[in-house]
């Protein structure tokens, strides 16, 4: 701070004080983000697909007019990067991994047993107001963001006779040629639903696994080794998203994809502000967020990512709509994803126990 030195008498004293003053003013936090101090926040985005290109775009604008502003990006996906904000937040929960960014369904309910969400101020995000009914979250722990859908993806050079229903992945005929994220526990709901059980009584889902472990190929951490193994053949088929999987079709890769006559399992894509963030880092979050939603930045995620916009007004583009209609939606099988968040960890020992010491 620059401070005007007087020439009246005795003003020398006063102008050390008021300087002395402005130093000590210098050092304390500011509450405003249009200050000049510097803020830093991690963003969380996935890889691949065209995922990153709009959140790169809306921080790279909001960036030119807060110049006091630092957004490093986190690209990862959600299986791999959570428990890692788990750990963080139990080591320093004021120190978070990341700061805010995209979660998917999972890790969202997740997140809510674990308490890492700040709640959304709809005043302060005045576009959550645009977003579908379907998508705003209890609290407002959050906001929808897209829609996607998984069904099951193959290799189509191999596979002549593609699977019809979600009980391929655990049939002997596909010994050894299945592959899925690791903790990703939508097989296992599905097994159970489909053997009299559910989310609720989840029994009958570990008795498939543990009877049909060795169909599993791998379990995988990233959506290479996944679409690698496939395409390899190593595995030939797999639950995963359209929107991910037309992406790699449309760059050569032999991958065919099939919706299971149980039907796709619709999957949301959230928004989120991580508990341990600073107030100032909370409120550029909170301005992204909010620049995110716009119609068009909302519109042109769907269309690179090729899933279901957050927003009722936003037209799917003509690729979307062939791949994902609203009608495929309506009958759409909706987990109780809540009942999954407070179980994963029972489940993830479980699952180590009783499923992978078999593979």
């Amino acid at each position: 701070m620059r401070t005007a030195r007087h020439t009246t008498p005795g003003s020398g004293l006063l102008w050390t004080i008021v300087a002395a003053v402005a130093v000590g003013l210098a050092l304390l936090p500011l509450s405003g983000v249009g200050a000049a101090q510097q803020v830093k926040l991690t963003m969380f985005i996935w890889a691949g697909a065209n995922q990153g290109v709009v959140p790169r775009e809306v921080v790279a604008a909001y960036l030119k007019t807060h110049p006091s502003v630092q957004i490093e990006f986190w690209e990862s996906n959600n299986t791999v990067t959570y428990p890692k904000m788990v750990a963080a937040k139990q080591a320093n929960p004021s120190n978070p991994l990341i700061n805010f960014g995209f979660f998917n369904v999972d890790a969202t309910n997740r997140g809510d047993v674990d308490d890492m969400w700040v709640p959304l101020d709809p005043a302060r995000i005045p576009n959550m107001a645009r977003v579908h009914k379907s998508l705003r979250r209890p609290d407002n722990r959050g906001i929808g963001y897209e829609m996607s859908a998984m069904g099951l993806m193959y290799n189509k050079d191999a596979v002549k006779d593609p699977p019809t229903s979600w009980t391929a992945l655990w049939d002997p005929k596909w010994r050894g040629k299945v592959t899925f994220f690791d903790n990703n526990f939508i097989p296992l709901v599905l097994a159970a639903r489909l053997n009299g059980g559910s989310e609720k009584n989840i029994d009958p889902g570990f008795r498939v696994w543990e009877q049909n472990a060795k169909n599993i190929r791998a379990l995988v951490t990233s959506n290479d080794q996944l679409k690698n193994l496939i395409v390899s053949r190593e595995a030939l088929l797999g639950p995963w998203f359209t929107s991910i999987w037309k992406f790699w079709e449309e760059e050569g890769a032999p991958l065919g994809f099939a919706n299971p006559k149980e039907g796709v399992v619709a999957f949301p894509l959230y928004l989120q502000i991580v508990k341990g963030s600073t107030p100032e880092q909370i409120h550029v979050a909170e301005q992204v967020i909010n620049e995110l939603l716009k119609p068009e930045n909302n519109a042109r995620y769907a269309r690179l990512t090729i899933g279901v916009p957050s927003e009722p007004e936003v037209r799917l583009s003509p690729g979307v709509e062939q791949i994902l209609s609203p009608k495929l939606l309506d009958h759409a099988i909706w987990l109780d994803w809540a009942t999954m968040g407070q179980k994963a960890s029972e489940w993830r020992q479980r699952w180590e126990r009783e499923v992978k010491s078999r593979l």
